[in-house]
Parts: structure tokens; C-alpha cells; sequence
């Protein structure tokens, strides 16, 4: 092989190398200046939290999770306002585990359900105390707070940690959100007719701004 053949070759190799590595699954990219999507590095947190509603809105997802943020001990710990939220969850791990779902809808307390593994419905909860204390089905979110304090203030029920979920964008902005430092979404995208797309976010913040953007991506063969 002459040196002229050889060196064509090499370039070739280099090539179909750096082609071999895009190809790579999953591939992260991570964006510290300029924009992804709606996403504008530098932004505020309520600014990127605009801007996610706008992507959810495009991409088909509707909710951002708030990453570290552990259960509540009590009601009385929580800065959020939970009306902005579409339920909460109390849970107790302490022997058999224990949980209370609350949903959401219309500013309203739309379903109560309870148990551990799985979860059956009930009316109100506890069932065992006056409704004027209870949590009840089509309670008004404005007084849900006061009604959980209440409840704690009897030790039977100061076993039960308080679990927010994920942040619905279809509800305003939460003020506390700007306390944590990472976020995170997912959503997928239809790359063809037997490829699905996934992009695993997290944003990061610093000083309030956000500063890096991890964008993951996989794809995965769809099984009829």
C-alpha cells in the first residue's frame, strides 16, 4: 500500500469512527450556554418554568419532578402551596407500610384512596374522626392544610410523612421550587415506525439561574 492509499485509508477510519460514536446509545449532551428547546440558559427559575410549560405543551408531558426533595415530617414543614400540586401521599414505612392518596381536581379533593401495595377507596379520611376534621371527598383545597395540621396534632397520625409529587404544569408555579437546585422531565418522541425516542432532563441551577442542561437520549425498538 502506498503512502497515499494508506493515508486515505486512515482518514476513512477516522471518519466512520467519529460516524460509530454519534451512534452510540445513549448519547448526553450538555448545554451550558445559549438554549435547548424552550429552555434559555441564564433564565430564572420561574422564567424556565414558563418555558417548560411551553415545551410540555410540544412534547406531550405535564409534569417536572423536583429532585432530593424528601417526604415532610409534618404539614407544618411545607413551604409549598399544595393546591398547586394535583395530590399529595402520607406514608408510613414504620412495620406494614401505609398509604393515603389524595387527588386533585377542580380546587377540589376528587378521590381519597388507602391501603399499601394496592390502594382501595374510601370517603374520607380518617374515617374514625368527625367530618369536620376528616378529609373528605369534595373538600375544598383551601382548608386541606388546616385539616392536616388538626390531624397531626393527634400522635396516632405523626407517623405519616408527607409526599409531594411531581410539580403538574398545568397548575401555576410553586415558589419553594426555586429552593432546589435540580429538576428533572422526561418525554418521548416517535423517531419511526418501530423507533421510540426518550430524553431523560435534568436542569441545574446556581444562584438561581439556570446553568447546565443534561439532555440524555435513548431509543428503543417498539414490540408489537
Amino acid at each position: 500500500m502506498n503512502k497515499i492509499n494508506l493515508l486515505v485509508g486512515i482518514i476513512l477510519l477516522i471518519s466512520l469512527s467519529g460516524c460509530f460514536q454519534d451512534d452510540n446509545l445513549p448519547r448526553v449532551e450538555n448545554i451550558t450556554s445559549g438554549t435547548k428547546w424552550t429552555l434559555q440558559i441564564g433564565s430564572s427559575p420561574l422564567k424556565v418554568y414558563d418555558q417548560l410549560q411551553d415545551l410540555g405543551a410540544d412534547k406531550n408531558f405535564n409534569s417536572v419532578g423536583i429532585v432530593y426533595r424528601q417526604p415532610y415530617l409534618s404539614p407544618g414543614e411545607i413551604q409549598s402551596d399544595i393546591a398547586l400540586y394535583n395530590a399529595i401521599t402520607l406514608k408510613t414505612d414504620s412495620g406494614r407500610v401505609e398509604r393515603i392518596l389524595f387527588q386533585f381536581d377542580q380546587d377540589r379533593i376528587s378521590s381519597i384512596e388507602e391501603g399499601g401495595a394496592m390502594l382501595g377507596s374510601i370517603s374520607k379520611w380518617p374515617e374514625n374522626l368527625p367530618d369536620d376534621i376528616s378529609i373528605n371527598v369534595n373538600d375544598s383545597l383551601v382548608n386541606l392544610r388546616g385539616k392536616l395540621i388538626a390531624i397531626y396534632e393527634n400522635p396516632t397520625f405523626k407517623k405519616y410523612q408527607i409526599i409531594l409529587p411531581n410539580k403538574s404544569l398545568d397548575k401555576p408555579y410553586d415558589l419553594d421550587m426555586e429552593n432546589y437546585e435540580e429538576w428533572a422531565f422526561t418525554f418521548f418522541e416517535n423517531i419511526s415506525a418501530r423507533i421510540d425516542g426518550r430524553y431523560n432532563v435534568r436542569l441545574f441551577f446556581q444562584n438561581k439561574k439556570l446553568v447546565k442542561i443534561r439532555n440524555e437520549y435513548e431509543e428503543f425498538e417498539l414490540v408489537n
